[in-house]
């Protein structure tokens, strides 16, 4: 029998930067080549380069669910290979870094 995770979705999505391996800015484009990996799998998307800061690579993101073993997060714009939504577990968070602290640290843009 499978085993169904019911999302507890949050009334106030939270802010988050997601860590990448590869962000790339395609030339004569307001859009960017993104890449990261979760224990799920490796994910690549094209988004606006408005989501993301190139220089840290990473990218705007919302938590917009909790799961029994983690997280659901939403991306600006769906994967090559999934929709825009992302499973990242509990003991992957370290691959999330809080918007608001980046916003203190980094002022906004």
């Amino acid at each position: 029998m499978a085993v169904v995770q019911i999302p507890r979705w949050r009334v106030e999505p939270e802010p988050v930067l997601v860590n990448c391996q590869n962000v790339k800015p395609l030339p004569q484009s307001s859009e960017c080549i993104v890449q990261f990996q979760t224990k799920g799998g490796h994910f690549t998307s094209f988004v606006p380069s408005r989501h993301v800061n190139p220089a840290d690579k990473q990218l705007h993101a919302f938590i917009i669910a909790d799961v029994d073993q983690g997280v659901l997060v939403d991306i600006p714009a769906e994967t090559l290979t999934s929709s825009s939504r992302i499973l990242v577990l509990d003991s992957e968070k370290d691959s999330l870094l809080s918007f608001h602290d980046w916003v203190a640290a980094n002022g906004s843009q």
